[in-house]
């Protein structure tokens, strides 16, 4: 059996401050097209079964145009085929699409109704496909296992995942989003998110539908499980460069009951992101740096690599004063005439103590390293206890080295900023 498996969409992310022909920003534009791009290319490919990893949008209130170009998305991935069956579509709740608000319905529930699409937005859920009218024949003895993002963390302190398990008889497909156990995401994030237990990822399916990691390609490096991220159909942010930024579109998979998937990446084009050759400023002067960045981009311009692109230029090793005198605003006008997007990031310089040596990182960092040693992912009601005897420990030892301030100074210099602090304090609480 075929299946396509695409994930982490984001329609409606958008970022700088380019504008399209038709006054919409430039790449939300972009978002919007490589979804379309894979819609159209699944349907050439023809697969009886369509997987949707979660995150179809960047955020939870989406606007009523991307609404409407997600349902007719949605609806011609579900139509009906050339042997007269209908293609099903199977899609999830991402972090990205639910609301903060559990009294808030999730956008997804508006295409509950379309005809072969399969949407799952809360708890674990098995969409099964034998009595639906035109379903392929392939699909009868196939279930689809489906584990939205919020639904890890109530199954975590409800310890629920005995229930996920493979159906006998059938051929089994997980779809969850979320950080698998085991991979590479989830020592990145470790104590910060429910993962999907590592026992769940091993157990018997014919495939692992993954969203969540925009990294494409199978969790562990291959090895054991037979579960795979399909990555973003775009880049968001040069973040994303790091994880195969180039291998963006979804996976063509093949599934036989007892084997192994095949699975091929059906990489699609999209806008040319890059970081241009770091600069080292640490022993040169102002107008040397300056040089660099020209020297950067004349060299990708010579590439041709500059017309369109989203490019990005590091530098470290730069202290302030002396970024503060490098002239940037005829190198960005230079590098905006061909580039979409020309970005500088300074890499901040270590803080050095007294005695030469670099500081340590902030108490916070400390009591997170702590905190995820101590839990290993997120906390357990019964490490709670422990885990907090570890931060009044840690941040009283933090403050006998801090002098207060007086109270009335203190309350002048946070006056100003009472929205920011109210913002963190609520961060820090969730």
């Amino acid at each position: 059996m075929k299946l396509a498996h695409l994930s982490d969409t984001h329609l409606g992310y958008e970022a700088y401050r380019s504008v399209s022909a038709s006054g919409e920003n430039q790449r939300g534009v972009d978002i919007a097209r490589a979804f379309v791009r894979c819609v159209d290319d699944i349907i050439e490919w023809d697969p009886p079964l369509v997987i949707h990893s979660g995150d179809l949008a960047e955020k939870p209130q989406v606007s009523i145009r991307l609404m409407l170009l997600a349902r007719n998305m949605l609806t011609k991935l579900a139509s009906i085929r050339p042997d007269g069956t209908r293609r099903q579509v199977v899609i999830i709740a991402g972090n990205h699409d639910l609301s903060s608000n559990r009294k808030e319905a999730c956008f997804l529930e508006l295409y509950r109704g379309i005809p072969g699409v399969h949407v799952v937005c809360d708890d674990y859920k098995v969409v099964k496909f034998d009595n639906i009218e035109n379903c392929p024949e392939e699909l009868l003895s196939t279930h689809a296992h489906c584990l939205p993002h919020d639904t890890l963390k109530d199954m975590a302190i409800e310890s629920r995942f005995g229930e996920v398990v493979p159906t006998p008889g059938f051929t089994n497909i997980l779809v969850a989003h979320g950080v698998a156990g085991g991979s590479g995401l989830y020592k990145r994030v470790l104590g910060r998110e429910y993962p999907i237990p590592t026992d769940v990822v091993m157990r018997d399916w014919e495939y692992g539908a993954l969203g969540h990691w925009h990294k494409q390609g199978p969790i562990s490096g291959g090895g054991g499980a037979r579960c795979y991220y399909a990555g973003s159909s775009e880049n968001m942010g040069f973040g994303d460069l790091r994880d195969n930024g180039e291998e963006r579109g979804y996976l063509r998979v093949e599934v036989k009951r007892g084997n192994a998937p095949v699975v091929t990446p059906r990489n699609l084009p999209i806008r040319t992101m890059f970081r241009l050759p770091a600069i080292d400023a640490s022993d040169k002067t102002p107008e040397e740096i300056t040089t660099a960045l020209v020297s950067n981009l004349d060299a990708a311009r010579a590439e041709k690599k500059l017309a369109g692109s989203i490019v990005g230029q590091n530098i470290v090793g730069c202290q302030r004063e002396k970024w503060a005198l490098v002239t940037t605003h005829t190198v960005r006008q230079s590098a905006l005439e061909s580039a979409m997007h020309y970005e500088i990031t300074v890499v901040p310089v270590p803080r050095v103590a007294e005695d030469g040596v670099t500081a340590a990182p902030r108490v916070q960092t400390d009591v997170m390293t702590l905190l995820r040693e101590r839990a290993g992912a997120v906390l357990q009601k019964q490490e709670r206890e422990g885990s907090l005897a570890v931060c009044e420990t840690l941040v009283t030892k933090h403050m006998r080295t801090v002098a207060p301030e007086p109270e009335e100074e203190a309350a002048e210099k946070v006056a100003p900023d009472a929205a920011v602090t109210d913002a963190d304090a609520e961060k820090a609480s969730a």
